[in-house]
């Protein structure tokens, strides 16, 4: 505008608008080319904050709302993001339990925690995390196993009552129940004593 970017549009916002270059507006044009533009900004960093990695809908939110996004230009954003297919939560928190189990195995407990501390609800958190249990053919059992004997092989030679307690707060922190902790230490102790 009279030689100065004032935003950038996209080509349908442009035609929609009617905009041509020497095209004089009234303030209700600008509004509207503001908004737009905003619009347009707002689907550009969300856009660019999901190619990353799969995210929530209240982390784009929050990613857009730090750059100090028209609020009204957020939720354009966010819908047109979900309507698109790239922001479900019910999808992106299976795709967070998928990676969780395999790469870094916890509890269900932690994965509920950290999906919804992600802004997922509770409901499409426990949602995901059994259908990626269900794909990964795995169990709460089967991952403490997992964890746990990884991190005893790391206690060896440590004095047993102090790498007892280590590994019980251990997997307590990965979100695992304290009665399956115990059961395992029990269980699988005595073998990593002597191993």
């Amino acid at each position: 505008m009279d030689g100065v970017s004032l935003c950038r549009l996209p080509d349908e916002d442009v035609h929609r608008l009617r905009l041509d270059v020497g095209l004089r507006l009234g303030s209700a044009e600008l509004e509207a080319v503001q908004a737009a533009g905003g619009r347009a900004e707002a689907m550009s960093v969300g856009l660019r904050y999901l190619s990353v990695r799969p995210r929530s809908r209240r982390e784009v939110e929050r990613r857009l709302r730090r750059d100090r996004i028209d609020p009204a230009a957020i939720q354009h954003a966010l819908e047109r993001l979900a309507a698109l297919g790239y922001l479900d939560d019910a999808q992106f928190a299976a795709s967070f339990a998928r990676d969780r189990i395999r790469l870094r195995p916890c509890g269900t407990r932690r994965m509920q925690s950290d999906l919804l501390s992600r802004g997922v609800s509770r409901e499409d958190a426990d949602r995901g995390i059994r259908e990626a249990m269900a794909e990964e053919g795995a169990t709460e059992e089967e991952l403490l196993q997992r964890v746990a004997t990884a991190r005893a092989r790391r206690l060896t030679g440590a004095d047993p009552a102090k790498a007892r307690r280590r590994l019980f707060d251990y997997l307590a922190r990965r979100g695992f129940a304290a009665g399956s902790i115990r059961a395992w230490i029990e269980v699988n102790w005595q073998a990593e004593d002597t191993g």
